[in-house]
């Protein structure tokens, strides 16, 4: 992924890790967003709204809906965001993507 990235957004994975990855991006420098996938109610504009302004959407392809997945790579081709497609993605793996981001060096 090469470059430094201000924002990332995960959608979808367990909801149980959003506090520990938002934590570990604010000590790092990268500021992290979570959707948990969720469409019905206002969880669609609100997906929406976080791939337009995010560097990089991480999809967790194993806990997502379908909709949320199909919303999310469609509104991050709009807003130029890049896109990393992940079937799980639990803490470790996500602070381990999250270091490399802070890093310039994940792949």
């Amino acid at each position: 992924m090469g470059n430094r990235l201000g924002r990332v957004t995960f959608v979808g994975g367990h909801d149980r890790i959003e506090r520990e990855i938002v934590s570990f991006g604010e000590q790092i420098g990268i500021h992290v967003e979570v959707h948990n996938g969720h469409t019905r109610g206002n969880g669609a504009s609100r997906l929406v709204a976080l791939m337009h302004r995010t560097d990089l959407v991480v999809i967790v392809t194993g806990t997502n809906s379908h909709n949320a997945m199909h919303i999310a790579k469609r509104e991050a081709a709009k807003s130029g965001a890049r896109v990393c497609i992940l079937r799980s993605c639990g803490a470790g793996t996500a602070r381990t993507l999250l270091a490399e981001l802070a890093q310039g060096t994940a792949a």
